[in-house]
């Protein structure tokens, strides 16, 4: 059985409009009562458009509330997104930054231990006290100074490390996916 379409009774109708125009041989009462038919059936149909326009009209609007709040929870979830990654990248910079400060005051350590246990007896062996008293201070010195460098370098290089990784392992998601 052929499935009827939901315009099926207006369909009718107006193929009984058109049969009755094309017979020549009508009466004036028939055109009139055709006539009155054809203006219920007109008035029904523009009824029908008012209510299905106003039921449209009320769907896209909760449509486009809809997609407004859609599009406020995405900027708002892109803000959240933005903040955590900011936020990791400072916690990732912090453990590092601890990491290479441990590293370089180990090396700082082993550096004032290799200068007490070897370099200061070669130096005072070499040049007396009396003559140049600040040379094994001078040593000191000088490691002190580049331990902030020395951090900084460190602290770069692991982190360039961290991204280089971070960006591999991104790679690597994004094939997955």
């Amino acid at each position: 059985m052929a499935k009827k379409s939901i315009y099926q009774r207006e369909v009718d109708f107006l193929q009984k409009a058109k049969e009755f125009m094309a017979s020549s041989d009508y009466t004036k009462e028939e055109l009139q009562l055709q006539t009155k038919d054809l203006i219920e059936n007109y008035e029904e149909l523009v009824n029908q458009v008012k209510i299905i326009t106003k039921i449209s009209d009320r769907l896209q609007r909760k449509l486009n509330k809809t997609n407004e709040k859609l599009e406020q929870t995405n900027y708002a979830l892109n803000e959240t997104n933005i903040k955590l990654n900011e936020t990791i990248d400072a916690l990732a910079e912090a453990k590092i930054g601890r990491k290479s400060a441990i590293i370089v005051m180990i090396v700082a350590i082993a550096l004032f231990i290799v200068s007490e246990a070897w370099i200061e007896p070669i130096i005072d062996s070499h040049f007396p006290n009396s003559q140049y008293p600040f040379v094994g201070l001078g040593l000191k010195l000088i490691v002190a100074i580049l331990i902030k460098p020395g951090e900084d370098l460190t602290n770069k290089y692991m982190l360039k490390k961290a991204r280089k990784k971070q960006i591999e392992e991104s790679k690597i998601v994004t094939k997955k996916v």
